[in-house]
């Protein structure tokens, strides 16, 4: 991958010592949770919204320091109906990635709104979605502001789990509650242990590390060489195994995951910021370390998932504009993440992944941002609903650019990973 100079300049990328970030437009739980609720009442039936589940929930026999959390929320537009064509959307996986919720809740509003364009598609397509699946991460708080952070809240206690005091966490542990510092300096530490929830899914996805033998567990947890992002995560966030409950309730023909990244331009003769990058896969072929298992991607579920891609990139070609400035996700194979675990179960994917986050962006261009997330997926809703999804050329996917000219970070953050 090639690196473009590291930006220090004001108006960005990345926010300068004497700049201020603002989140005042984003919801907070609380107002996300009333948004819903009134879209709920208004939609006249079309919109149900129920709680999947909450985080920190211990009502399968894990066990954390606090027994309920924030409710987790879907909203539906239709059943699980094998007769139509399935969408699952879930946003904010990391608490700092904020625009994907403030896009889905424009998109549930347009769905429960109604009209000939979203009866047409609800006809034939159920579509549900769950905004904020880290609501503890999105509300965390840093010497009283409010300072959204990629983890969840939660400590690694493994004697509730039936191992030795001693056992080391997973690998995704983050045992000090530290979040990337505002302004490039460096790290803060708000001092709530918890997890990367998006490596925390498995491919077996009625994997609960209770059911396991305790020794083998515990000597694949303190061995570096297999606690690692080359395998499975451990399902031990409240939040993964609801999202999961859902997607195996739902069993959706298209899962849609939507982060934030870093910046990067188009290449060193095309200085576009980049909008967004997708990518139609995220693991490869995986054997369930514990099970011997083997699982795949369907070749005709990659193929939809190419066809989704190709066709949102293509819904954002509006002659040399930023909008059009798509790239492909570099190649990664990450069995533990929810895109990963779920492709590997029959459900075509993609992931969006915006630029910025909350520490290096705020809420500038959110505008712009909510808008390349919103056409694709409108785009999409209605090619499933019409058929012509599947006349989509998958060469228009594999031509997508690939990543290139990433923007260095001058904080110290450029160990970690976006998506």
């Amino acid at each position: 991958t090639a690196f473009a100079d590291p930006q220090s300049t004001p108006n960005g990328p990345y926010i300068e010592n004497e700049q201020n970030i603002s989140l005042a437009s984003y919801l907070s739980n609380e107002d996300m949770y009333k948004k819903l609720e009134k879209l709920a009442s208004s939609s006249k039936g079309k919109m149900k919204l129920e709680i999947a589940g909450y985080s920190n929930l211990s009502s399968d026999g894990y066990q954390t320091e606090v027994d309920k959390g924030e409710p987790l929320y879907v909203v539906k537009f239709g059943d699980a109906d094998p007769a139509k064509k399935k969408v699952l959307i879930t946003t904010q996986i990391h608490g700092n990635e904020q625009i994907g919720t403030e896009a889905a809740i424009d998109i549930i509003q347009k769905l429960s709104s109604g009209g000939k364009e979203v009866d047409d598609i609800l006809d034939k397509v159920s579509i549900w979605i769950m905004p904020r699946i880290n609501p503890e991460g999105s509300d965390n708080v840093y010497e009283g502001k409010w300072y959204p952070t990629r983890y969840t809240h939660q400590t690694w206690l493994p004697e509730n789990l039936g191992l030795p005091a001693d056992t080391k966490a997973p690998w995704y542990y983050n045992s000090d509650g530290s979040e990337r510092a505002q302004n490039n300096n460096g790290r803060i530490v708000y001092g709530i242990p918890g997890y990367d929830q998006n490596r925390d899914y498995n491919p077996n996805l009625d994997f609960k590390i209770t059911d396991e033998n305790a020794d083998t567990v515990t000597a694949f947890l303190n061995d570096k060489t297999k606690n690692n992002s080359n395998f499975g995560g451990f399902s031990v966030t409240a939040e993964s195994r609801v999202v999961t409950d859902v997607f195996q309730s739902m069993q959706p023909d298209l899962f849609v995951d939507i982060h934030h990244r870093g910046f990067n331009t188009v290449s060193d003769e095309d200085n576009r910021s980049v909008p967004i990058q997708v990518a139609a896969v995220v693991a490869d072929p995986y054997v369930d370390p514990f099970t011997g298992q083997t699982y795949e991607v369907d070749a005709d579920v990659l193929k939809l998932g190419k066809q989704v891609n190709a066709l949102s990139s293509e819904s954002l070609q509006r002659g040399f504009s930023h909008f059009g400035a798509t790239q492909k996700y570099p190649d990664v194979n990450l069995p533990g993440t929810a895109l990963g675990a779920f492709a590997l179960n029959d459900a075509a994917i993609m992931l969006m992944e915006l630029k910025g986050q909350s520490q290096t962006l705020g809420q500038k261009q959110a505008g712009m941002l909510k808008e390349t997330i919103k056409v694709p997926l409108y785009e999409v809703f209605s090619a499933l609903a019409d058929g012509s999804i599947h006349e989509v050329d998958t060469a228009i996917y594999d031509a997508i650019p690939e990543s290139t000219n990433r923007i260095e970070d001058p904080s110290t953050r450029e160990t970690e990973k976006d998506f």
